[in-house]
Parts: structure tokens; C-alpha cells; sequence
């Protein structure tokens, strides 16, 4: 039910977009615009945070950003026809906010509409059980659930300014091709690792990316478990990789990265310091 109601509201925008525009201009241009609007995370957070506080008062802080259907440059794409095809292909940033003392989520989404540079609020379609239904991966939506757990029962947010924060494609090119990332094992036993994104994707089928942005340090708080890691940032970028292997499996991949260029994780005793964290349930190479 919650995905008809999250994208319902998207298909009667993008209706009149197309109905206004498929019966006026009919430029090149503008039916380019029509049939793909790319973003950022960032290139609409700005809108989205001043929505927010115009709306639920400047106390209201961001919590957690979700991009679902991430292309490999770390954009979303709306695109009009692959909506009304099929829902579940549509990339969208969601950029999450929560007032101190309050247990209500506010939601808002790039709005889709061609030449639109501003968001839309999306707070009434949403409860935390449909944003984690949006999640496939269960290791990955256990993380986003867990930390969505702490901060409905605390004041924890992005702490990171919007000025330093990298953006997706920043971080997302971190996540492809970084070498060598830190891993650590079911003990929390640290290693280095060259399993970046780039080299799970070399092969399989039905691929696809998430990324998420959370408060890592109040939720993860990985140093408590892997003693050794160093320079764990307050804030870090997911990305959550998926596929479908040779044997019809699907296998994914979750690597965490820094939210500053000037940041940079390690581990001292190995000599390795990296942007990147393997933070998979289970990794194996």
C-alpha cells in the first residue's frame, strides 16, 4: 500500500507536466526535461531545508537523506515513463527531518516537474515502516532501521554542515573506486580490503545502488567494536550496491565513506588509512 501512495502524488504532477507541455512548446529541449530530471543529493537539499524550517520551525534538523535507484555518478533520475511503467525503477532522493522531542518524520523529494529547482513534501504518505519497506537489502535496511530506532528517541542529526558535506557523486565515486578499503570480520577484527564497488559490479545482472546518509557516529559507533579504527567521521554516505550473480543469487554490497574530502578513516596498526569502510554483514573475496 505504501508504494502506491508515495508515488501516486508523483504521477498526478508529472501527468500535468506532461499534458501541458506534450500540448505547447514541443522543443527538443523541453522533452528532454520532460523525460529525465537528474539531481544530486545535494543540488535540491538546500530547498528541502528551508522547507522544512518554514514549515516545522528551525529547530527541525535533518536526519537522514535516502537515494533509491542511484546511477553509477551518484544522481537520481525521474523520468515520467518509467514511472507510470514501473514504480520500482524510479530514482529519488529523500531528504528526512525531525523537531527535538518529536517522533514525526518530515519528508521531502526533488520535485519532478521539468525546470523545477525546489522539493515537495511527501510527511503524509510516509511512516517509518514504508521508508524502510523502500530498503532491499536486509543487512542495509537493518542499519537505517537501527539508526532511525535512536533517533526518534533522541535528538541525534546530520551534524555535518551542508557547506563541508560531499555530495553523492562525490561519495559515490569514493565507494566505486577507492583501493585499498578497511574490512573487519565477524569479530570485528580489522583488514584491508580492495572490494569496492567497481570490482562487485565487473559482473552480474539486475544491478542496482541505494545510498543513504546517516549520523553514523550516535548509531553505528563502529570504534566501539573495531578499537583499532581510527577517524570514524560524526556522519557517513552508504552505499548500498546489489546484484544478481551467475548462480541467480542476489549478492550486495555496503560500503560506508567519509562525508568531508578532508577526512580520512585508518586503522594504525595496519598502515591503512582509506575513505572507505566495508560495513556488509558478511564479506567474502
Amino acid at each position: 500500500m505504501y508504494r502506491f501512495k508515495v508515488f501516486f502524488p508523483i504521477q498526478m504532477i508529472l501527468g500535468a507536466v506532461l499534458a501541458i507541455f506534450l500540448s505547447s512548446c514541443g522543443t527538443e529541449e523541453i522533452i528532454n526535461n520532460i523525460v529525465s530530471n537528474e539531481v544530486t543529493a545535494k543540488e535540491r537539499l538546500n530547498s528541502a531545508i528551508t522547507d522544512a524550517h518554514n514549515s516545522y520551525g528551525d529547530s527541525t534538523n535533518l536526519v537522514l537523506i535516502f537515494g533509491k535507484n542511484v546511477k553509477p555518478n551518484g544522481t537520481t533520475v525521474i523520468s515520467p515513463l518509467t514511472i507510470f511503467a514501473n514504480p520500482d525503477s524510479v530514482g529519488a532522493w529523500l531528504y528526512i527531518f525531525k523537531s527535538p522531542n518529536d517522533t514525526t518524520l518530515r519528508v521531502y523529494t526533488p520535485n519532478p516537474s521539468p525546470t523545477a529547482n525546489g522539493c515537495i513534501e511527501l510527511t503524509s504518505f510516509f511512516n517509518i515502516n514504508s521508508l524502510i519497506g523502500l530498503i532491499q537489502d536486509t543487512s542495509a535496511r537493518n542499519i537505517v532501521s537501527g539508526a532511525l530506532d535512536i533517533i526518534l528517541t533522541s535528538n541525534i542529526t546530520i551534524s555535518t554542515s551542508t557547506g563541508s558535506l560531499v555530495d553523492s557523486d562525490v561519495s559515490m565515486g569514493y565507494a566505486n573506486n577507492t583501493n585499498p578499503i578497511i574490512k573487519f570480520n565477524a569479530n570485528y577484527v580489522p583488514d584491508t580490503s580492495s572490494l569496492n564497488g567497481s570490482v562487485f559490479l565487473a559482473s552480474g545482472t539486475n544491478q542496482s545502488r541505494n545510498m543513504f546518509l546517516i549520523p553514523a557516529a550516535g548509531t553505528l559507533n563502529l570504534p566501539a567494536y573495531v578499537t583499532e579504527l581510527t577517524g570514524f567521521p560524526n556522519d557517513l554516505w552508504i552505499v548500498n550496491y546489489k546484484k544478481t550473480n551467475a548462480n541467480l543469487q542476489t549478492e550486495n554490497l555496503i560500503l560506508g565513506t567519509v562525508v568531508e574530502s578532508n577526512q580520512n578513516m585508518g586503522i594504525p596498526l595496519l598502515g591503512l588509512t582509506s575513505k572507505v569502510i566495508n560495513i556488509s554483514k558478511y564479506v567474502s573475496e
